[in-house]
């Protein structure tokens, strides 16, 4: 199984920001820390709003935050929603499958099952096990992680 790039970028991103609890991010710093395309960020960080796993905020005091603790977001979740609408071989989109094989093939059920344990083996693993204890990680992102903000204004799903 292959990661996408856009779940690769999304996760840097929720790193971010979990790096970055006291405070609202931008979509510029995330950009910048996680070498990745400003315009590409953003339509990520859309999603993930979408999704529920962000906050976003418009206007001078705007900016990107978790939606919820670092402790309750699931990497299993994440990937589940990133991934799983993307095929992960011809025979998983029946809308362009052409495999002359799709009515005897076993292939389709134990590519199932094996993407199954691997979102299964992410489920255990939540955001925060990739920040605390990660000084390197927070350094490279610039970030002091502290507790968040004990308010939150209404989400807004523009980044």
């Amino acid at each position: 199984m292959r990661v996408t790039k856009r779940t690769n970028i999304a996760m840097r991103v929720l790193m971010y920001c979990a790096a970055h609890t006291d405070a609202r991010v931008t979509k510029s710093d995330i950009a910048r820390s996680c070498n990745a395309s400003e315009h590409h960020l953003g339509q990520i960080v859309n999603q993930l709003a979408t999704l529920g796993f962000l906050d976003t905020w418009r206007g001078r005091y705007g900016g990107i935050a978790l939606a919820r603790p670092a402790s309750e977001i699931s990497l299993g979740s994440v990937f589940r929603e990133l991934e799983a609408p993307v095929p992960m071989a011809e025979c998983f989109d029946e809308a362009a499958n052409t495999c002359p094989l799709i009515t005897a093939c076993r292939m389709k059920p134990a590519l199932a099952a094996a993407a199954e344990a691997f979102y299964a083996s992410l489920d255990s693993v939540t955001l925060d096990t990739l920040i605390d204890d990660n000084a390197p990680l927070v350094a490279i992102f610039g970030g002091g992680r502290s507790e968040p903000p004990p308010f939150r204004t209404a989400r807004v799903a523009s980044g």
